[in-house]
């Protein structure tokens, strides 16, 4: 019906999107905490390898073992010990924390006095755009990171 009045579907609009934007983020911050639970699995998995190992090791270099057989086995236990370091090193950086913007007490105030605003939508999605790119770029990180990490995982095993 033409000139009929309608509501604005702007805040209803609004809702689909805020609720879209949490969901993806939350995503994010899920595939986030999956690896950073594989990297700190595969790294303890690891180590516990490389203490057993060690031990058999040096029940293996017990008394009368031939000097050939202590020199491969020094060179290899080296090897995996490098391993393990270069591992530990790449684990760590899927760890660590990633500096990037998070919504700040600012920002929420910022947001509050600008709801009126006519381009508050425009805004809004702007920021979780803006938002989700980070927490996007910030996994990429890690998951090239663990990649890295489980190429250095089967040496040591």
């Amino acid at each position: 019906m033409a000139g009929s009045p309608r509501s604005d579907p702007t805040p209803e609009n609004l809702a689909h999107v805020l609720d879209f934007a949490r969901k993806t983020l939350d995503s994010e911050f899920a595939r986030a905490n999956r690896l950073d639970e594989k990297a700190r699995g595969q790294a303890t998995l690891a180590g516990s390898w490389f203490a057993v190992t060690q031990a058999v090791a040096a029940i293996a270099a017990g008394p009368g073992a031939e000097k050939d057989w202590l020199i491969a086995l020094s060179v290899v236990l080296g090897l995996q010990a490098v391993s393990l370091f270069v591992l530990m090193i790449f684990a760590g950086k899927v760890w660590k924390q990633r500096k990037r913007k998070e919504v700040s007490q600012e920002t929420l105030d910022a947001m509050k006095a600008s709801v009126s605003a006519p381009d508050f939508m425009e805004r809004t999605t702007n920021f979780f755009t803006t938002t989700l790119d980070e927490a996007q770029k910030a996994n990429e990180a890690r998951g090239e990171d663990f990649k890295w990490a489980y190429r250095w995982w089967w040496p040591v095993l």
